[in-house]
């Protein structure tokens, strides 16, 4: 058994495997792994070719559902949410995965003037990855607690609450079935003129120079599509993109171990920053 729902622009949610007497789901293609683009070079003087890239390409996936009961008024209902050429999400669980994927409406297809009426809905999704409905957060802070309520404290002991270890690295375990972007967010306590954050892995890093101030959140969308950086301070955004320097990547998280470390002001004042990770594990198919 598997449920699918379609969420709209609007954030309107329509289940359409939970009435068949309304709905009932026919097929779906493309969900699935699709194939894959292969970039080679032939030899000129010799057999088969060098392999030069590959990438995936747009998904696209296909609904096939007959419209029952009311058939006027259910196949008006399917309009609002599978509007041509508008955004939709996707939503797709079973025994093994709950994930969703967004796209743009393609075509609707259906055939009025039949005994039964059957819609196609073609959806393209420009990216072609399923995401799993949970969101990962995993901090990379340096600060590490040392207790944890209830506590006494002793007046002639006393105890430290936390203690900093300058040299910590934070291994970010991506166990997806592909690379996946990622969004870092920083919040400061303090003044900080400089961050930067490391790859240990891959040896990248994403460095910025900013006055930043007590209470201000940063905001570093690394997902391909949607890179930023922005800063928050007192309910104004900011872009500081221009405050990047050139020689930054935005990260993305491979397939499995991948260890961050940051300093602050070149450690003097990483007790004074927090940082978080926030990424969804993505899927080649369901």
């Amino acid at each position: 058994m598997f449920t699918l729902k379609v969420e709209n622009i609007k954030g309107a949610v329509l289940e359409l495997t939970d009435n068949e007497e309304d709905y009932q789901i026919a097929n779906i293609e493309g969900i699935t792994p699709p194939n894959a683009n292969i970039n080679t070079s032939t030899y000129a003087n010799g057999d088969g070719s060098a392999f030069n890239s590959s990438k995936i390409p747009n998904r696209e996936i296909v609904i096939t559902v007959y419209i029952n009961g009311d058939v006027s008024q259910n196949r008006l209902k399917l309009y609002k949410y599978f509007r041509n050429k508008q955004w939709c999400k996707i939503y797709f669980e079973d025994d093994n995965r709950n994930v969703f994927i967004e796209g743009y409406v393609q075509t609707f297809e259906v055939p009025i003037f039949v005994q039964k009426q059957v819609a196609q809905i073609s959806i393209l999704c420009p990216d072609p990855y399923f995401k799993d409905i949970n969101t990962i957060v995993q901090s990379i802070s340096k600060t590490i607690k040392k207790f944890s309520f209830p506590f006494s404290i002793n007046s002639n002991q006393p105890i430290a609450i936390s203690s900093v270890d300058l040299e910590k690295v934070t291994n970010v375990i991506n166990d997806s079935e592909s690379e996946t972007g990622l969004i870092i967010n920083i919040g400061f306590m303090g003044t900080v003129n400089k961050l930067e954050i490391r790859n240990i892995e891959t040896g990248e890093n994403f460095i910025i120079d900013y006055e930043f101030m007590k209470n201000d959140k940063l905001i570093i969308n690394c997902n391909r599509g949607k890179k930023s950086v922005i800063l928050t301070r007192e309910a104004v955004e900011y872009n500081l993109i221009p405050q990047v320097r050139s020689e930054s990547t935005f990260f993305q998280l491979g397939i499995g171990d991948n260890r961050f470390s940051f300093l602050a002001d070149d450690g003097e004042k990483d007790m004074l920053v927090d940082i978080s990770f926030k990424y969804y594990r993505v899927y080649l198919g369901v």
